[in-house]
């Protein structure tokens, strides 16, 4: 049981310090580098979201058209 403690308790300080370490390395940016990032991050977020979406849209108008 003490094993599963400290390992849990490690988890969240590794997790914050690369949350930290993000921080630092965006404060560091300029702003159109800053721009460009998160418009890569968007474009990355449409792509994984989008794509399954429109299958999944797709199935379902070729599943009404067999009905």
């Amino acid at each position: 049981m003490g094993k599963f403690i400290t390992a849990t308790n490690k988890r969240p300080t590794a997790l914050n310090d690369r949350f930290q370490n993000g921080i630092r390395r965006i404060e560091r940016l300029s702003v159109e580098d800053c721009f460009e990032a998160m418009t890569r991050i968007m474009y990355r977020i449409i792509i994984f979201c989008g794509i399954p979406y429109f299958l999944f849209v797709l199935w379902s108008l070729i599943r009404m058209q067999g009905e």
